[in-house]
C-alpha cells in the first residue's frame, strides 16, 4: 500500500471505530454521530476514500452497517437528550 491507502484506511477505520463507541463522553458520542452520517450518509469523502482504495463503496457501505453495532447506548440516548444543543 501507498502512502495515501495507509492514511485513507486507518481514516476509514478510525471512523468504523468511532460508530461502535459506547460510552458517554459527549465529545466521542459526536465523533460517533459524525462517523455514523459520513459512512450511512455516503458523504462524498467516504466515498472517494472507498474509491482510492479500489472498494466498491456500497459493498463496504453495507459490509460495516451489517458488522458493526452503531446503535446507541440508553446513556448515550440520555446524554445526547441532556446536552441537545451540543449535539445540534
Amino acid at each position: 500500500m501507498t502512502g495515501e491507502e495507509l492514511f485513507v484506511t486507518a481514516i476509514i477505520e478510525q471512523a468504523i471505530e468511532d460508530t461502535a463507541y459506547t460510552g458517554v463522553a459527549k465529545d466521542k458520542i459526536k465523533h460517533k454521530m459524525d462517523a455514523i452520517d459520513w459512512i450511512v450518509g455516503l458523504h462524498p469523502e467516504f466515498v472517494n476514500y472507498c474509491r482510492i482504495l479500489d472498494m466498491d463503496v456500497d459493498t463496504i457501505r453495507n459490509k460495516i452497517i451489517a458488522h458493526i453495532d452503531m446503535s446507541y447506548t440508553q446513556k448515550q440516548k440520555y446524554k445526547i437528550k441532556s446536552e441537545e444543543k451540543f449535539f445540534a
